[in-house]
């Protein structure tokens, strides 16, 4: 019988901090001490619609938010992105 093992805190990759690069990129820093550059724009374009296409902004882009773990834009989260989701779409090159 295998016992299925919840994840600690520790080992629940999250995003420590993020920095502006241009247009729609953005460094995340990852709580593994990783650095990941993520090109937004194809991630917007498939998944951002209706009202929140304001983010495509560059000056309303560049006020994204980093809290509890997960990068996201305007004060009520209206777009947000969880680290695993981020990982997996830019991983499909």
């Amino acid at each position: 019988m295998r016992h299925h093992q919840q994840k600690t805190e520790q080992e629940i990759l999250k995003i420590k901090s993020a920095k502006y690069i241009n247009d729609l990129t953005i460094a995340i820093s990852l709580t593994n001490g990783k650095t990941k550059l993520v090109d937004f724009n194809p991630i917007f374009h498939k998944y951002v619609k209706g009202e929140y296409m304001d983010y495509f902004d560059p000056q309303k882009f560049k006020k994204f938010i980093v809290k509890h773990g997960n990068i996201y834009w305007g004060e009520n989260e209206d777009v947000i992105f969880p680290v695993d989701f981020l990982l997996k779409e830019t991983s499909k090159k």
